[in-house]
């Protein structure tokens, strides 16, 4: 093991105990390579979190590296159906942190856009394929699908072969092989 990868690894078990100690009512967890996850016990409690994990001298989480979700139809993480993942980073500490929000359906997150501004796009791509509404954000609709788009593709109840066409789609030629430069002429 490199001394970088060891100092890297003795930070992120600090940042582990220091989670456990600052926030004991809440859900502290380590991935597989042993990297910290903090559940959030409902919405209201992000910002508030985010803006005390970037101020704390020993955390100073200062970017958002993507925000993403999963379909938790099976109930592995809980009763909720949408699971909201935020991943932070410490270029002072260099740590990771990966925050998790159980929310229904029916229920919003509050939008990080006014935080940081990197989020306006990772929400609206969050919530294309997943439906999940940012509470306050400045332009909330899809980025990824077609406007005129029925549903949302991640989640695991949309059909694995379902398709959308519309009538005034372009006609896409998918091509089975390629052409030599000497086959062209």
């Amino acid at each position: 093991m490199s001394v970088a990868f060891g100092v890297i690894r003795d930070r992120q078990d600090q940042l582990f105990l220091h989670l456990e100690q600052t926030y004991p009512s809440h859900r502290v967890l380590r991935d597989k390579i042993e990297e910290p996850i903090l559940w959030l016990r409902s919405p209201d409690e992000l910002v508030p979190m985010i803006e005390a994990l970037r101020r704390e001298p020993a955390t100073q989480f200062d970017r958002l590296s993507d925000i993403t979700a999963y379909d938790n139809i099976d109930h592995v993480d809980g009763p909720k159906r949408l699971i909201v993942v935020y991943q932070l980073y410490s270029l002072q500490h260099h740590t990771r942190l990966r925050l998790k929000i159980a929310i229904d359906q029916d229920e919003s997150v509050p939008t990080l856009t006014v935080v940081w501004g990197a989020a306006n796009w990772l929400e609206r791509e969050v919530f294309d394929m997943f439906g999940i509404r940012f509470a306050g954000h400045p332009d909330l609709r899809r980025i990824l699908m077609d406007e005129r788009f029925v549903g949302h593709p991640l989640l695991k109840e949309y059909e694995l072969e379902a398709r959308q066409p519309f009538s005034d789609s372009l006609p896409v030629r998918i091509a089975t092989g390629f052409e030599s430069p000497e086959e062209s002429h």
